[in-house]
């Protein structure tokens, strides 16, 4: 039976090991608000690894380094599942983040979405001109641009342009006072008519989520 004082490999003892994991996951003081536990597991993981695919003694400083950057990767790998972006793109608003913590970790329901997206809809629907409503309408209604420009009696490319500028004032009476955030592309207007069902639950996921422009 091994004990903690006998080499495991190239003359490290799991107490050395218990240390130099300690020392790696101590060195980036960015994480250290994150689990210590977790990043302790990834460090001493890592030096174990190394020290038996070693072909040559590796010396304590560099089972540090190890150590420390596969701490800092699960953190980074934490982080990214809790929706904070691995670089910093000069957005504000970060939309996995909140959707992270509105969907995920949050234990209970909350009905502040749906309230605030109802108030918003019912102060910005009336201030739509005619043909935006309309336009807006059909898409939502019929769920496929070609039929509801069909339905309208309207070109596709006509119909493509209403809805574009009818969102453009929605976002416009949306963010009114605030920095509209980047939007994103409706895939539906390029898309064969065979996948649009994966497309429209796609959507509809994006906008439960909380991400949808």
């Amino acid at each position: 039976m091994t004990t903690h004082t006998e080499p495991i490999r190239h003359g490290y003892t799991t107490i050395d090991i218990d240390r130099l994991a300690r020392l790696g996951i101590s060195m980036r003081s960015a994480y250290r608000g994150l689990d210590d536990d977790e990043r302790y597991a990834a460090a001493w993981h890592a030096i174990v690894e190394h020290i038996y695919t070693a072909s040559e003694w590796p010396s304590g400083t560099e089972l540090i380094t190890v150590a420390a950057g596969a701490a800092d990767y699960a953190s980074r790998r934490s982080l990214e599942h809790q929706g904070v972006p691995r670089m910093y793109t000069g957005r504000t608003d970060m939309p996995k983040f909140h959707a992270y913590w509105e969907t995920v970790a949050r234990h209970t329901s909350s009905p502040e979405l749906r309230i605030v997206e109802r108030t918003a809809l019912g102060q910005i629907w009336p201030r739509l001109t005619d043909w935006q409503q309309t336009a807006l309408h059909a898409l939502a209604l019929h769920d496929d641009y070609q039929a509801a420009a069909d339905a309208l009696g309207l070109r596709l490319n006509t119909f493509y342009r209403q809805v574009r500028l009818a969102r453009a004032a929605v976002l416009a009476l949306w963010w009114e006072g605030e920095t509209p955030r980047r939007g994103w592309r409706d895939r539906r207007a390029t898309t064969e008519s065979t996948q649009l069902h994966s497309i429209s639950a796609r959507i509809r996921k994006r906008r439960r989520a909380g991400v949808a422009a």
